[in-house]
This record gives structure tokens, sequence and C-alpha cells, in this order.
């Protein structure tokens, strides 16, 4: 029997929703949540596809984070001075010899910058930001390990749930991320496939370094990482009275001051 045609659009905007909540979904998720077949949950993500809802991925859907997220060149053009000096700050924090993973996005970015012109040797470095592995690729005493998922290229970046999988055999001295807001309820990004990242990094590094522009206090994203900074260390162009204005308590954790 043929469905009526605003039973099925209402599914579809759905299952656009649900990816969009989730980062992503399985073909065999969808179809067992909205109680269709394998061969209609494609048929629904193919024209979810074409209105550029949702990015088509191999057995699944990723949600169109990658299409809607300024790409990485815009945003490298805000906050230059500050991501330059946070930077040089975090990457003081490197010692030879060290595993890293340096995040995604364009404050992890200047740590890699800042990094590379340290010329430290015997450094192996994880991540899932193409930009941060091309800062390294002249370098010969530096090993850079790009982690598995599928290619953003919106972002230039390597995404999805596979990424938090693959770093789980990895121990690192010291991970660097980013974020998208500090405030009183905690740490904050817009993605759940990067929050997934950023918890295992918690669990698995030694040292987490939130690197964090001041213009980011106060800002919130959909997904929370952390709810403090117990255990973090923050470096940030931003003071402690700046941290106190918007509410924000170190709970233990370390500031950095660019």
């Amino acid at each position: 029997m043929k469905v009526a045609r605003h039973i099925v659009e209402a599914r579809r905007k759905s299952i656009a929703s649900l990816v969009s909540e989730r980062g992503y979904l399985p073909i065999q998720v969808i179809s067992r949540q909205f109680k269709i077949s394998v061969l209609t949950a494609r048929r629904d993500i193919d024209e979810l596809v074409n209105q550029k809802l949702l990015t088509r991925t191999h057995g699944g859907a990723l949600s169109d984070f990658d299409r809607k997220f300024a790409p990485a060149d815009k945003r490298r053009l805000v906050d230059v001075d500050a991501k330059r000096a946070i930077g040089i700050a975090a990457a003081a924090l490197v010692k030879p010899g060290m595993t890293l993973y340096i995040d995604v996005g364009t404050t992890p970015l200047a740590v890699a910058e800042a990094l590379a012109a340290r010329r430290l040797t015997g450094l192996c470095i994880v991540t899932a930001s193409l930009a941060v592995a091309r800062v390294f690729a002249e370098s010969t005493d530096i090993e850079v390990h790009i982690p598995s998922g599928m290619y953003l290229s919106h972002q230039d970046m390597v995404g999805g749930p596979e990424v938090a999988k693959s770093i789980r055999g990895w121990r690192f001295n010291l991970a660097f991320v980013g974020s998208e807001g500090l405030d009183a309820d905690g740490l904050h990004n817009s993605h759940a496939d990067i929050v997934a990242v950023t918890t295992e990094l918690m669990k698995i590094s030694e040292r987490t370094v939130v690197c964090l522009a001041k213009s980011k206090l106060g800002l919130r994203a959909p997904e929370r990482v952390a709810k403090t900074l117990a255990g973090l260390t923050l470096v940030t162009d931003a003071t402690a009275p700046d941290l106190s204005k918007a509410g924000v308590k170190l709970d233990g954790g370390t500031l950095i001051s660019a």
C-alpha cells in the first residue's frame, strides 16, 4: 500500500532531526527506529542528501555539520592574535619525545603552528585535522597519524563516530582540544561526534589542554563536553577575573593565561 506523501515527508523530517541530534546513524538503526525497511531507509536518506540536509556515509547518514559550520578558512580570520598567543602558550607545554593529540579547529591549529616553530624532535602527533597534519608535512623528526573516519571536505577534517573508536588504543601525554563555549554550566561543543572524541581523550591522556579564546566565554553549544574544568588545563587569553565574571570556576583545573 502506498504511503501518503505527507507521512513520508514527516518521517524524513524526523530522520533528519534525529541524525542532526546524534551526529550519525547507521541504516539499520534508522530502519528499526522508524519501523521501515532498509531499502526505504536508504531512499529516505538519498532524498535528504539531495535536499542537502544530510551527508551519505558507508552504511549510514551523517548530520549537516560539515556544511552548516563555517569553514576553517573563515574561522581563522577571527581572534587571530588571541589564537596565536594561545598557540604559543600551549605549545610551550610540549617536550621532545611526547605523544600528542591535536584537535580539529582553528585554535588547536594555532597550537600546531607554534609547535612546528619550536622544531622539537621525536614527537608523535595524532590529529583528525588535515590542516594540522600539513603543518608538519616537511618535518622528518615528527610522526603524524590520522585516525579513521569520513573525510569532510568543507572542514578539511576526518569525522564521524569512527574517530573516537580509532584513538582508543593510543595513550597521549598531552591532548590539545578546542571548544565552542565555556560558561557556568561547563564546556560545550556543537557536534556529538566531536564531543565523543574529547570525552575519549580525557580518559586516555595524561593531560587534556583546552585551548579557548576569551570570546568563547559565556557561549553555549548543543552538546556539553564537561560540567567543570576539574582535571583540565585551560589555556586562554582570558584572565581569572574574566572567568569569574562569566561564572566559570576552575574547580581544581589549571589556568594558563596567554
